[in-house]
């Protein structure tokens, strides 16, 4: 049946060329039917793009895939159907499925199942199924099957996030904490303002949060007087075996005349605890007063190389209001310069960093930030992450003075619209935070126009996987890897405008949306829209 069909399409076409080979206008169309035909002859299955049959002089065999099995788990299965008119034996083959494992399970005489079952951890692999007959014919089929990350279901694995200004003793209950962890927030800085840390936490314990003990008054104390004052060490030895207990904080924003000052506490605090690191957070590259350098690199690598500290922290709130005519998408531009710096020294030193985002309007009364939305804490998250960030910050969670719109106003109550910016942006981010736990930044790229410090990107910065990637205005292109897996991420630097990204692939690859949702896209061209601020996910391996 299909070679009688095949062989009256072919009749047809000749018969088109005779009649339009005269015609310019009617060119396309004659490649379009060759194309048709070329593809009867290789016959595609229908509705799986990217895979083949082959099929022999009869129709004596047929396969059928499962098309969810072209994106599996690792430890997961993908299940190739068969259906033999007659009498064969079924063959599986690849060349690059090491650790895979399959078996045939046959229904009956006729037909069955094959089973591929993926290894953990895995890579992509190809398999060709082949059927032969007594005598000698035979058909194949192939299948490209893409491993999604063995941590793939977000509630295995969470991002790291940090509530900046958190709590203090008067509004420290459980329903508050609950509330803020209901909100996506795992860790929050604790202040006391009398007494232990204690109680804090363990309300922070009981809804599975960690805390961060602003412990400033005490190794002030101590510097001041390291022979006699024991407050510091009473904290520390006090603190440090309590399981909700993440790092200690001891200083924000100082220059680097304070780095003999801090490295002293920092040391003092290190002697009672190595196991929880100790936070300074460092000034943003605007405030050139308070560095104490003549350029921010200096500045952060004062502060690895002398401080030692184990990881770094700054901030830089860069998203500015959406009437402000100097930045027309929204953003300050030295804050990518920002970004490479502190990403490029870390990766140099071997530490991790953490970045911020603003939670809160800062300087509302003088006009110079924007208000939290969910486009911009996307642009500021997103932008960190594929900057390699292991924490997110937000500043703040408590309001105080000179900020408004906070999750929490000053007087204790809770803003619900702050708060429903603040979950609803976090919901999404932890669908995709276990691409970034732990991952290492390899190279980013920015398209179009490359900001000082950075580098402009280009097709030759992709895999072979990817054959191009174009953007119709700035985006940020970052290249990690988290587990051997590989990913690239696309930024939409504009807070004003939707962004198309045209791409091509070589081979099949994932994109992984906001909502965390795997789509395979087969070889070939495709095209996404990015949202505001938003960020598209590429996994290629």
């Amino acid at each position: 049946m299909h070679n009688r069909f095949i062989g009256g399409v072919y009749v047809l076409f000749l018969m088109l060329i005779v009649a339009v080979a005269c015609d310019e206008a009617d060119k396309a169309r004659v490649e379009e039917l060759q194309q048709e035909l070329e593809d009867l002859q290789q016959q595609r299955l229908p509705g799986v793009p990217g895979s083949e049959v082959v099929i022999p002089e009869d129709d004596s065999f047929f396969f059928t895939f499962d098309k969810e099995g072209y994106g599996v788990d690792a430890g997961g299965s993908v299940v190739i159907s068969y259906l033999l008119q007659e009498d064969a034996t079924i063959e599986i083959k690849s060349k690059d499925s090491e650790g895979w494992a399959y078996n045939v399970n046959p229904k009956d005489a006729s037909s069955g199942q094959i089973v591929i079952t993926a290894p953990d951890p895995a890579s992509p692999a190809g398999f060709t199924v082949t059927a032969t007959a007594a005598d000698g014919h035979a058909a194949s089929a192939k299948l490209p099957v893409m491993v999604r990350d063995q941590y793939s279901d977000a509630t295995r694995t969470t991002f790291r996030t940090m509530g900046y200004r958190g709590f203090k003793n008067h509004m420290a209950t459980l329903e508050n904490f609950q509330k803020l962890a209901d909100a996506g927030i795992n860790i929050v800085t604790v202040e006391t303002d009398e007494g232990p840390f204690m109680h804090q936490l363990d309300l922070a314990q009981q809804v599975g949060m960690k805390c961060v003990p602003v412990v400033w008054p005490y190794a002030e104390a101590y510097e001041r007087d390291p022979e006699n004052y024991k407050g510091l060490d009473d904290m520390i030895n006090e603190l440090k075996d309590h399981p909700a207990t993440f790092a200690y904080h001891i200083y924000d924003e100082p220059s680097t005349a304070l780095i003999p000052s801090l490295k002293f506490r920092k040391e003092r605090i290190e002697s009672l605890d190595p196991d929880h690191p100790v936070y300074i957070n460092l000034n943003p590259e605007g405030s050139q007063a308070g560095l104490g350098t003549k350029t921010y690199y200096e500045y952060v690598e004062a502060y690895i190389r002398d401080c030692g500290v184990k990881f770094l922290s700054y901030d830089m709130y860069p998203c500015r209001p959406d009437d402000d005519p100097d930045y027309p998408d929204g953003i300050v531009s030295y804050w990518w310069r920002s970004n490479e710096i502190v990403a490029s020294l870390t990766k140099q030193y071997g530490i991790p960093w953490w970045g911020f985002a603003a939670s809160c309007w800062i300087d509302k009364e003088l006009h110079l930030f924007a208000k939290p939305t969910v486009e911009n804490l996307r642009l500021q998250v997103y932008s960190n992450l594929t900057y390699g960030a292991q924490v997110i910050q937000y500043f703040v969670i408590l309001q105080y003075g000179g900020t408004d719109f906070a999750p929490i106003m000053v007087d204790g109550t809770w803003n619900e619209e702050a708060y429903g910016i603040l979950k609803d942006f976090n919901t999404e981010l932890h669908r995709r935070g276990w691409v970034f736990d732990g991952c290492t930044m390899e190279k980013v790229r920015h398209t179009n126009t490359a900001p000082a410090w950075t580098t402009r990107f280009a097709n030759s910065d992709l895999p072979q996987e990817v054959a191009s990637l174009s953007t119709d205005q700035e985006a940020l292109v970052g290249f990690i890897e988290n587990l051997g897996n590989k990913y690239i991420t696309v930024v939409n630097k504009s807070l004003r405008e939707k962004m198309t990204l045209e791409a091509v692939f070589n081979d099949m690859v994932y994109t992984i949306a906001r909502d965390g949702r795997f789509s395979e896209q087969f070889a070939g061209p495709a095209t996404f829209t990015i949202d505001e601020g938003d960020m598209l996910v590429i996994k290629y391996k």
